[in-house]
């Protein structure tokens, strides 16, 4: 039970379409028994917005003209929900009272209606409503004070909610109840719900997100028109939870996770911002415009809402997380290997005989601590000897060395990035063992002050160099040691300083590359966030995907890249590349992968395969060749998990055309610590 008391706000609503250009100016004329508030633009006769607010009844926004004029985008009292008016505000259970289904005299009566500002570029109206008892005396009061502008093309309107309680208030636990829109429906109508984290219609049902965006292709147009709702920091609950009905009305729910109060002679208030616009959604324009509105960056509030879904989800076996699995048409998915057999694993590759090698990272302890504490890591050789799609064969390649996070195989051996350290690890007689006292320390001075943004995803170029990425959290001074250098193992500190052969190089976020036989280090691009899974295209066009920031990348050598923080090293750069794609995920996306069997439909051919931890999901982007570059359509949302507790971050294509997938499996999925230590998956997705 939450008590919720003294909360001030605002409510905008933006809106988007290209028509007209320019911004207008607006009027307010209020009819003369103040049962209507309308506006319109200055010199035009039909009003675009109308409040209404009769003296017995509750107050709602209807009808809202479309910014172009084409079609109306509310509804009042349709033959499905009769309660339903429009664009209103109604609690569902208050002190035992429902405001939601009955909007009529015996729950609403008017204070006051007025207009606050006539004229100009932006116009404000209020209401002011008693909220009655049963016995017909107020118990709340509540004032809704709207804005509204239009800039090229666009309404803004801006809404403060407040109530005051005359008397001590519960607001009961309920799936709905506060701002609701609803949109013109009818079975058939071509329409959709659509959420901040990428869930559309019943999938965004009760689910927490910054906003969500309804579109209709309502009466008189020729495409949707649209109406996003955006939630607000300062709100109760944030983010709050949504009602999406059957018939796609929406709105925020601040008693979904239980009740609240509010004290006698207290306030409670909200704001909101909505944005009615035409044509195509653009998520990441709309969440751009959320972040400017709230003053918040969208990822850092998917981080904390991801969190708080993986703590608090129920920990699946493997088998049953399977089964809460959807994939595309077509396609099937299967457990190909998993605990107790694999735990904690950090990243996989395939050898020439068609067998998987995993690197379990068994010192990961948070990101900001542990190093060789376990002591127990080690590098696996798996194998489907029977060709069924699961393992069914497992050796101990390695063990001991600390904190393995990628690797590669090839050269008689095995490549392993295990920071400060770029090692190779022959097996010259082929036994699969590793000669352990032969490990060569190629390369030292990886950084590890952020434990899951050090070197990763290794990857065999074209031209025969290891390619790999770093994230920017972790600065690293790269180069050949001085003498034979040193491998770490158990409870073996990290080194504060290396000894180097020559100059090394600097990265802090970046790909780089490493030639085995001519020992040469280079850093192909600098900047990025935390890159995590790195490919080629079948003309040798590189990519990467990337956590936090715009997810997808082609990758120039030579280029200076767009950073999540800090500074270039190159102190006149006066821009950088941004990224190639054109829409957005949730963050956190890992294991870019281009898709080159015929094994898949065509159709799957030169798409990028990406995991995305906090959608629990495996998507693809097309890659649309454009000038000198690419652009990133997304593709297909090919599996969704299903499960808070799934971390897919690593992506490999195997020698059968699959799609593999390594899942970290761990109820905190941003690393922050490790709540199951002997979890870890690899699935495998096939027609």
């Amino acid at each position: 039970m939450n008590n919720y008391t003294c909360f001030f706000s605002a409510v905008l609503l933006s809106l988007a379409s290209p028509f007209p250009l320019m911004s207008a100016e607006l009027e307010v004329r209020q009819d003369g028994a103040g049962d209507t508030i309308s506006v319109f633009r200055k010199g035009e006769k039909k009003s675009i917005l109308t409040q209404v607010a009769k003296p017995d009844f509750r107050p709602y926004l209807h009808p809202i003209v479309a910014p172009d004029g084409k079609g109306v985008l509310t509804e009042y009292s349709p033959g499905h929900h009769k309660h339903q008016t429009g664009l209103y505000w109604g609690f569902t259970r208050v002190n035992g009272r429902d405001y939601f289904h009955h909007p009529g005299g015996d729950y609403w009566r008017r204070v006051s209606a007025k207009v606050l500002k006539p004229k100009g570029s932006s116009v404000q109206w209020q209401t002011i409503y008693e909220m009655l008892d049963a016995k017909g005396e107020p118990q709340l009061v509540e004032s809704q004070v709207w804005s509204m502008e239009e800039q090229e093309g666009e309404y803004v309107l801006d809404l403060s909610w407040s109530a005051l309680a005359k008397t001590d208030i519960t607001i009961g636990k309920y799936n709905y109840g506060g701002l609701f829109l609803r949109m013109p429906w009818k079975k058939g109508v071509d329409g959709r719900v659509f959420n901040s984290s990428r869930q559309a219609n019943s999938r965004a049902e009760g689910q927490r997100s910054v906003w969500v965006d309804v579109g209709i292709k309502v009466p008189g147009r020729e495409d949707r028109a649209h109406i996003a709702i955006f939630d607000h920091p300062r709100n109760p609950g944030f983010p709050m939870a949504w009602r999406v009905d059957n018939q796609l009305g929406v709105g925020p729910a601040s008693s979904r996770n239980g009740d609240w109060k509010i004290g006698k002679g207290r306030k409670a208030a909200f704001r909101h911002r909505l944005l009615v616009y035409t044509g195509k959604l653009n998520d990441a324009e709309l969440t751009g415009k959320w972040s400017k509105y709230s003053g918040h960056g969208y990822a850092s509030v998917l981080w904390g809402l991801a969190q708080q879904e993986g703590r608090k989800a129920v920990s699946l076996a493997p088998f049953d997380a399977l089964k809460k699995m959807k994939v595309q048409d077509g396609f099937k998915v299967n457990v190909f290997a998993a605990e107790p057999m694999i735990t904690q694993p950090m990243a996989f590759c395939w050898d020439s005989r068609g067998r998987m090698w995993v690197a379990e990272n068994r010192d990961y302890e948070s990101r900001g601590r542990g190093f060789s504490n376990s002591g127990d890591s080690r590098i696996l050789i798996l194998e489907d000897t029977d060709s069924d799609g699961m393992l069914d064969s497992r050796k101990v390649f390695l063990e001991g060395v600390a904190f393995p996070a990628a690797i590669a195989v090839g050269f008689d051996g095995l490549w392993l990035g295990a920071p400060p350290n770029l090692l190779y690890v022959p097996d010259r007689n082929g036994d699969d063992k590793a000669d352990v006292d032969d490990i060569e320390v190629r390369l030292a001075g990886w950084g590890i002050r952020d434990r899951h943004e050090t070197l990763n995803s290794f990857h065999w170029g074209p031209d025969g160099w290891l390619y790999g990425c770093q994230g920017f959290a972790t600065p690293s001074r790269v180069g050949k040691p001085a003498g034979k250098g040193k491998i770490y193992r158990h409870k073996d500190p990290f080194p504060r300083n290396t000894e180097f052969e020559g100059k090394p190089v600097d990265i802090n976020g970046g790909v780089w590359r490493y030639h085995p036989l001519k020992d040469r280090f280079e850093v192909v691009a600098h900047g990025f966030s935390n890159p995590w899974g790195i490919d080629y295209d079948a003309k040798g066009q590189l990519f990467i995907s990337a956590c936090v920031i715009p997810h997808l990348w082609h990758v120039i050598p030579g280029g200076i890249y767009h950073r999540q923080g800090g500074r270039h090293f190159n102190p006149y750069v006066y821009s950088d590349i941004k990224t190639i794609t054109n829409h957005r995920h949730r963050s956190a996306h890992g294991g870019a992968r281009v898709y080159l069997s015929d094994a898949f439909p065509e159709k799957y051919k030169n798409r990028i395969f990406m995991a995305n931890i906090h959608e629990h999901a495996v998507l693809t982007d097309i890659l649309e060749p454009k000038g000198s570059g690419f652009v990133g359509h997304h593709g297909d949302d090919f599996l969704l998990a299903n499960d808070p507790r799934w971390i897919g971050f690593s992506v490999e294509i195997g020698p059968d055309g699959g799609v593999y997938i390594l899942d970290w499996h761990d109820g905190d999925i941003c690393g922050k610590a490790v709540l199951n230590k002997d979890t870890g998956r690899v699935y495998r997705l096939m027609p």
